[in-house]
């Protein structure tokens, strides 16, 4: 898949994504939270598998089908640790002025079997989203030549998509970092690792919590500006905390990289690429479109959010 078709497969996951939102709104008293969890995944995996299929493209090779070492998962799991404090941070300053979405979308699952939850949210979700972000969208973006440029783009798209500051604020680190790993082991079952792990983590503790989540969300709502203060102070605590972590993190994408036999590509990752190395464009018209559109209802529902 190359770029133009990534620009397309991105304009038609927003398209959909919204008409399926606007749809969902209207008919989600007839519809389970199972049904609606579902068809969102199927309006980002659909056009991405759309676009593959008409470029003839090799599936496993564009999505980095690739095995890793048992040892590179131990030191995967160590990375993803050192990446959390600064995706608290980015949620802590985003929630002091928007909703968590995270935890509305918690609170929709309540009553539903753990099972099922767990299914949606810790599994399916991440593996459709890797897939798509880390996979189709990367992997179309890396044809200019590029390497890091295409990982903060594919990082935009995928914080862009879920069109709330709160969520984008960290899926976008969350995405760089992942794509970081993805580029540094040549396989997405790595990032697949860390998303399945973030999300089955925080089903696991709304499990534990169900009796607490209504509680939580009435003060967060009442918390006003005392609680923003709080939520920024807690940002700029865990920020300072992941200037270390991170550059811990950055440590252990090396130490994986050697461990997978890639010699230089963390380098490699990061070196100014010459004209000669360079092809191609990253933006077309129709991925343009398509940020526009996911951000522009990224703004829309930041000024509802002020509304309420």
């Amino acid at each position: 898949m190359n770029t133009k078709r990534v620009g397309w497969a991105y304009l038609w996951m927003t398209a959909t994504f919204v008409i399926a939102s606007l749809f969902v709104s209207y008919f989600s008293p007839y519809m389970g939270i199972s049904i609606t969890a579902l068809l969102s995944e199927l309006c980002l995996l659909i056009p991405v598998l759309c676009c593959l299929i008409r470029g003839r493209a090799q599936i496993p090779v564009q999505l980095k089908f690739r095995g890793i070492k048992p040892a590179t998962v131990l030191l995967v799991l160590v990375y993803h640790i050192c990446c959390y404090p600064l995706v608290i941070a980015m949620n802590s300053f985003t929630m002091a002025i928007s909703d968590n979405e995270a935890l509305d979308l918690t609170a929709q699952f309540q009553g539903e079997p753990f099972f099922l939850i767990w299914l949606f949210v810790g599994l399916v979700g991440p593996v459709v989203e890797e897939l798509i972000f880390r996979g189709a969208i990367l992997g179309g973006l890396r044809t200019t030549g590029r390497i890091f440029t295409p990982i903060l783009l594919s990082a935009l798209l995928f914080g862009l998509i879920h069109m709330n500051v709160n969520q984008f604020s960290y899926t976008l680190c969350m995405g760089i970092f992942w794509g970081l790993l993805a580029e540094a082991t040549g396989s997405i079952i790595p990032s697949m690792i860390c998303h399945i792990t973030m999300n089955s983590v925080s089903v696991i503790l709304a499990y534990l919590l169900e009796d607490s989540i209504g509680g939580l969300e009435e003060i967060i709502e009442a918390g006003g500006a005392g609680a923003a203060l709080s939520y920024a102070a807690t940002g700029f605590t865990f920020l300072i905390i992941s200037i270390f972590t991170t550059m811990l993190a950055m440590l252990m994408l090396r130490v994986i990289s050697l461990n997978e036999g890639r010699t230089g590509c963390f380098e490699n990752i990061f070196r100014q690429k010459s004209k000669a190395e360079r092809y191609g464009h990253l933006f077309s018209i129709p991925l343009i479109i398509g940020i526009a559109i996911a951000a522009v209802v990224t703004i829309t529902m930041l000024i509802a959010d002020f509304m309420n």
